[in-house]
């Protein structure tokens, strides 16, 4: 993939992963859960404002929003899956996810440093967040797994 592509790519699972945790955060009755969940939106609408205001990314309107994506990558199939009596049986796939998001931003901050100063600023600042979800999300998929 080009750096063109994995920016596109990260973009698409940013929107659609901050809309399947605004969705999530809101159903769930787990405290714990929905502040993950919050944190996870947190990381999502701040890194995607940043890409804005540095004009990385430009606001679209919902009519001219791309498709979902796969459902093995995108977040879509799980929103209509879930159970908000049991969120933790999507903890694999959300840390899948979630891996691939860090993933993306790791080789464009990696790759693009030189080409764009303002992407690896904008990965730099938000990175931690991404990370604390992640080992969240791995902690609750290693517990499912043990059941």
């Amino acid at each position: 993939m080009s750096a063109f592509d994995d920016a596109q790519l990260l973009i698409r699972l940013l929107r659609e992963g901050r809309d399947y945790y605004m969705f999530a955060r809101d159903e769930v009755r787990d405290p714990e859960i929905a502040e993950v969940f919050a944190l996870a939106v947190r990381a999502r609408r701040e890194l995607l404002e940043d890409l804005v205001s540095t004009r990385l990314l430009f606001q679209t309107s919902p009519a001219h929003a791309v498709r979902t994506l796969a459902p093995n990558l995108g977040y879509e199939e799980l929103r209509h899956q879930f159970d908000p009596l049991h969120p933790r049986t999507q903890a694999a796939a959300l840390h899948e996810r979630e891996r691939r998001v860090i993933d993306l931003m790791h080789d464009l901050f990696e790759h693009e440093t030189e080409s764009s100063p303002k992407l690896h600023a904008a990965i730099k600042a938000h990175y931690a967040l991404f990370v604390e979800v992640e080992d969240c999300l791995g902690r609750w998929s290693a517990t499912q797994m043990a059941m």
